[in-house]
């Protein structure tokens, strides 16, 4: 199935654009519009900020990080009620994931999973967009539903990682629409439609829940074998539809099987973008004291296995090689610690300090 990003209004094996979270059980608007509590309390709500009519999750004191293909949601992230003006932007080439720098400092923010262990764990995902709408029939059976009315709303749901699916050179984490094999065994069962761009999906890693994804797309589904039949739909079982072929979006293919063939959302995987976050947010900043060079920036605490930072220097700004650092704990935020990190500039008439951030 191909994927459409949730910007637009069609729906399952091809990615298309995320609306607000749809659920399997209920079409009630009021119902999951608060923060989830119980075994489910703390499980991202509270990082989720306004941004236009989509959402973004603050990753850092100074930044937040959204859906690319929403673009600039407005001129600032509402969080907790008060407004954090963008000051600047940081893509990674091919990703959906942009990262926001404001102004001011977020009294919270989401911790960052670094796990490579997601698929068959339970998430919750959060969105805002459309309700349900319309019933879809085919064969006399229940499908799905159509996209209904956009409410903005904003919405939670549960899921669970079925794949991490490979999409123009990045990894995006899968949920499926599924039915229930036990009556309310996921009461909460969700997929995703227009406006749901941007929202996050949270793991739970030893007790903590964290983001490992930013709501991106859907599959694709068309009612024939036409590009001009597709459609926007939560669909559990997509049997008797088509849609795009992978290696040639101009055939269909008629979706066929035993069993029902869920359609299912799509969010960037955080973990595997994870040196690349951990870059920006660093936000390393130089300085003097004395003799010595100072970078301070900020450090994700987790296992060098899941992140590594190391200080390089240079005298020409060509050659670089790794520099023999005095650290120093500045403070520390949430998962993050600030590191003053120094290096003692010698006889050296000029020095350049710079960060490098992998994921090995």
């Amino acid at each position: 199935m191909k994927k459409f990003p949730l910007l637009i209004g069609i729906c399952c094996l091809a990615l298309l654009p995320a609306s607000a979270v749809i659920l399997l059980d209920t079409a009630d608007p009021a119902v999951n519009t608060t923060a989830p509590s119980g075994n489910l309390a703390n499980s991202g709500w509270q990082y989720q900020g306004g941004w236009g009519g989509n959402l973004g999750t603050p990753v850092s004191p100074n930044f937040f990080i959204s859906a690319a293909h929403i673009g600039q949601g407005d001129y600032a992230l509402v969080f907790q009620n008060v407004s954090y003006p963008v000051i600047g932007s940081f893509s990674s080439p091919g990703s959906d994931l942009l990262i926001w720098k404001v102004a001011g400092s977020f009294p919270q923010f989401a911790p960052l999973f670094t796990g490579r262990d997601e698929v068959g764990q339970h998430l919750v995902v959060i969105g805002r967009g459309t309700r349900r709408g319309a019933e879809i029939i085919l064969d006399g059976t229940l499908r799905g539903w159509q996209w209904g009315d956009d409410d903005s709303a904003r919405r939670w749901g549960e899921n669970d990682v079925s794949s991490i699916v490979r999409y123009q050179g990045h990894d995006l984490i899968k949920a499926d629409f599924d039915q229930h094999v036990v009556p309310n065994d996921h009461p909460n069962e969700a997929h995703l439609s227009r406006g749901d761009s941007g929202g996050g999906v949270f793991l739970n890693s030893g007790g903590v829940w964290k983001l490992d994804g930013i709501n991106f797309s859907v599959d694709d589904l068309f009612s024939a074998p036409m590009s001009n039949s597709d459609f926007a739909a939560a669909v559990f079982d997509a049997r008797g539809f088509y849609t795009q072929d992978d290696n040639d979006p101009s055939m269909f293919v008629q979706i066929s099987g035993p069993k029902p063939v869920p359609t299912g959302f799509y969010a960037s995987r955080i973990c595997s973008e994870l040196a690349w976050i951990c870059s920006v947010i660093a936000d390393p900043q130089p300085g003097y004291e004395g003799n010595q060079a100072t970078l301070t920036f900020w450090r994700l605490v987790a296992s060098p296995n899941d992140i590594a930072y190391e200080v390089k220097q240079s005298t020409d700004l060509v050659s670089w090689s790794p520099a023999t650092t005095q650290e120093e704990i500045v403070s520390t935020a949430g998962d993050l610690e600030l590191v003053k990190a120094k290096v003692d500039a010698g006889t050296s008439d000029r020095l350049f300090l710079r960060l490098s951030v992998t994921r090995p």
